[in-house]
């Protein structure tokens, strides 16, 4: 039981559809439902319709109303659509499957409602679907359904899923770490970022390269993951060259022990780790260094502080990566160059 708002495994099987290449997603439920995520993935230039269930046809069945919706969508030139169940949808038992084949364009099922359990669970579900279309094969299933569950994990015992109510704070160590940098000799820069959010963590890496002795860490391969993971993470090497490479852009939840791994064999004396932080073990790696993290969101701020000696928070980073295919500036990035250029 969580204390605390948790994001839905809707929201994720709508993410995760985006990934895998939709052009259109039909959420079966009422116009309101995920209206935050839906307007987000918009900006991806992903299309997101609702079949506006109302009392009526919840109670009567939504056949009609998705039917309607589907031929709408069709009509429109989309070919290939996520279909996506809700709460309303669910609960009365609206048969998705049914709607496959229908008029001849690929639609990806998807079976799912918020009261699942952890937003992962709606991803997992939409890789199944993907598999038993053809559309990848048992491997990258089993990689995907891996990576995950990884990801709840980290989250559940290091992260904001943590089982007790976290407050949000806006609050965050920015000038400190700005002081601890600016006497650095050395810095290890790690980005463990998560999928497209890396377009915005990189970019306070970047400019400690502009003014320090750094060593890069990044999970940056473009040898595994969907599509478009592989694409951001070659559009982000541009402009960002890592010494070492630790996985892919959805590999972040492992990623991070292997970064742990060749920090142990670098002379540093400041780690600047930029993403997703708390996947990484760093208690591992002692007191001696200074540790300073940069990642996203308000309930973020206490489980890093709880790892790191300094903690960095870039508010609203998913929002505005959305839609960016080019590194985006950061609040520390730019404070960056403010104090030491």
């Amino acid at each position: 039981m969580f204390f605390h708002p948790r994001p839905s495994p809707i929201a994720a099987a709508m993410y995760q559809l985006r990934d895998l290449g939709v052009e259109a997603i039909i959420l079966h439920g009422p116009s309101g439902c995920c209206f935050r995520t839906a307007r987000l993935l918009e900006m991806d230039n992903v299309r997101v319709f609702t079949t506006s269930l109302n009392e009526d046809s919840i109670i009567f069945g939504g056949k009609e109303n998705l039917e309607r919706t589907l031929d709408y969508v069709i009509d429109k030139g989309y070919k290939f659509i996520g279909l996506v169940g809700t709460c309303a949808s669910m609960i009365i038992g609206e048969n998705l499957w049914d709607y496959v084949n229908y008029r001849n364009t690929t639609i990806v099922p998807v079976e799912v409602h918020s009261g699942l359990g952890d937003n992962t669970i709606g991803a997992i579900k939409v890789m199944e679907s993907a598999l038993k279309l053809g559309l990848i094969d048992e491997e990258e299933f089993e990689r995907q359904k891996f990576l995950l569950k990884k990801a709840t994990e980290v989250e559940k015992k290091r992260g904001m899923a943590k089982r007790e109510y976290i407050k949000p704070s806006y609050d965050d160590d920015l000038k400190e770490a700005l002081e601890v940098l600016r006497d650095a000799k050395k810095i290890a820069c790690v980005l463990n970022a998560k999928k497209e959010t890396a377009y915005l963590f990189t970019h306070p890496l970047i400019v400690l390269n502009k003014y320090f002795d750094c060593v890069n860490i990044a999970n940056l391969s473009t040898e595994r993951g969907l599509k478009k993971i592989r694409e951001d993470a070659k559009n982000i090497l541009k402009r960002f060259k890592p010494d070492y490479i630790t996985g892919s852009l959805d590999e972040y939840p492992i990623a991070g022990e292997k970064a742990v791994k060749i920090l142990k064999e670098l002379d540093v004396d400041v780690i600047v780790v930029s993403g997703v932080p708390h996947a990484l073990p760093v208690e591992e790696l002692g007191k001696d260094v200074i540790k300073i993290a940069i990642s996203d969101g308000p309930r973020t701020y206490y489980p890093i502080k709880e790892l790191y000696d300094y903690a960095v928070i870039e508010l609203d980073a998913h929002a505005k990566v959305l839609g960016k295919r080019d590194i985006v500036r950061s609040r520390f990035g730019e404070s960056l160059e403010l104090f030491i250029g």
